[in-house]
């Protein structure tokens, strides 16, 4: 009896996913790895921008709690503890484009004690 040869080649093939299952598996997740990081630059993009535009129109006001801005803007790039000097701040939030972190400007958002926002500091990117 004598097998087809489009017969043979599709067991072939068969066996050959079956041996490469992990391996194909492991592609897999870093495809969808990569689109959920550039779904996520996409919105750190899209919320610097945001900032940006809000600031040069004088749309961000003071007073604004710490939740709302990062929900309006999303994460900052940096959070962190004023210098000791610095009366009446308790935190700083940095943004920045997430990429291009040198050709940014950057921008930072200082808060007191009751995580309202009272100020903030554009300072161009580098030419």
């Amino acid at each position: 009896m004598r097998i087809p040869v489009y017969l043979v080649i599709v067991l072939l093939c068969g066996c050959a996913k079956v041996t490469h299952l992990n391996e194909l598996l492991t592609l897999k997740r870093v495809a969808d790895s990569q689109k959920q990081i550039e779904i996520y630059l996409a919105k750190q993009e899209r919320g610097f921008n945001r900032l940006n535009e809000d600031i040069k129109n004088n749309a961000l006001a003071k007073g604004q709690l710490k939740r709302s801005i990062i929900a309006k803007y999303s994460e900052p790039v940096l959070t962190k503890e004023p210098e000791p000097e610095s009366v009446g701040i308790k935190e700083i939030l940095l943004y920045r484009h997430p990429t291009n972190y040198f050709k940014s400007d950057r921008i930072y958002l200082y808060f007191d004690n009751g995580n309202k926002l009272i100020s903030w500091k554009v300072e161009p990117a580098e030419s």
